[in-house]
């Protein structure tokens, strides 16, 4: 007959040598609150992006479910990083726009993140993109 502590010892041991397990296993990374937009003077935006697209779209992001969490599509880091993908960022945060893609998209952030936009900063991106994002202390 088999021990059950050994047995048990050894389902832990194989549970911990999956990937991703640990971090489980250890609770969930700290979200990252910095790093995104850095050279963004319009500080209603650098927040909301820091606080709500780093981990997935900055080369410093926590992402537990993405190994390589900022080789995304849309990268955060800088100004010029939000300009290459004002086309996307629109498509994505607006509930309106992703659902009419075709195929539709997830509006992001998605719904699974801790950090969620509330009505009014999603509006504070989306009228800071349609107005051009200028770099500017007022976005004006």
């Amino acid at each position: 007959m088999r021990n059950p502590i050994a047995m048990a010892v050894c389902r832990l041991a194989a549970l911990l040598l999956i990937p991703g397990c640990y971090q489980s296993f250890n609770g969930p990374r700290p979200i990252v609150t910095e790093g995104a937009l850095t050279d963004v003077r319009y500080e209603p935006a650098q927040r909301l992006v820091s606080i709500t697209c780093a981990d997935c779209h900055t080369r410093n992001g926590n992402n537990e479910t993405q190994p390589d969490a900022w080789g995304h599509a849309v990268r955060l880091d800088t100004y010029k990083d939000w300009l290459d993908s004002r086309k996307v960022l629109l498509e994505r945060l607006d509930p309106v726009t992703a659902a009419e893609q075709d195929p539709p998209v997830d509006v992001m952030p998605q719904t699974t993140f801790k950090y969620q936009l509330t009505d009014t900063e999603r509006d504070t991106l989306l009228q800071w993109i349609k107005r051009g994002s200028p770099n500017t202390e007022s976005g004006f």
